[in-house]
């Protein structure tokens, strides 16, 4: 059979085959993204639960502070420490929302690329399901030839 003869769709599938490698490292790459922003939000979670328990323990030490009846200094002091723990806390509270926000983007990402990947391989499918019909039609007409 000469070149010409050849199938003229193999860089069609040459493409989708192409495309679909290049469609599995996005997905791949999406995962890692997501892998690493979940990572992140955990993270934050627990910077945030650090704070929440050391506002405690402030809030805990300032009513022994007042129970035992210290100066008027040292209890300011404390609740000076209370309102810095206290911004802490929010701090870390608005990097956990941020770091939640970007991780339900990279989910986003994740199943973008994960349709993007399916497409790819259905078009892939369709042309080597072409090709395959193509390469039963030239054995059938050269079996007929032969006859």
């Amino acid at each position: 059979m000469s070149e010409a003869d050849g199938y003229r769709l193999k860089p069609v599938a040459d493409g989708r085959a192409r495309e679909e490698r290049v469609k599995r490292a996005d997905l791949a790459a999406a995962a890692g993204g997501a892998r690493a922003s979940q990572a992140q939000v955990d993270a934050a979670l627990q910077r945030a639960d650090e704070a929440r328990r050391r506002l405690e323990s402030a809030r805990t030490a300032q009513r022994t502070l007042a129970a035992t009846g210290t100066t008027s200094t040292m209890l300011a002091r404390a609740e000076q420490f209370i309102a810095r723990t206290r911004r802490d806390l929010e701090a870390a509270i608005d990097a956990h929302a941020r770091a939640e926000a970007s991780h339900r983007g990279q989910l986003a990402a994740l199943d973008s690329a994960r349709d993007r990947l399916a497409r790819a391989r259905a078009d892939k499918e369709v042309i080597e399901r072409h090709f395959a019909r193509w390469r039963t039609e030239r054995t059938k007409l050269a079996e007929r030839r032969e006859d």
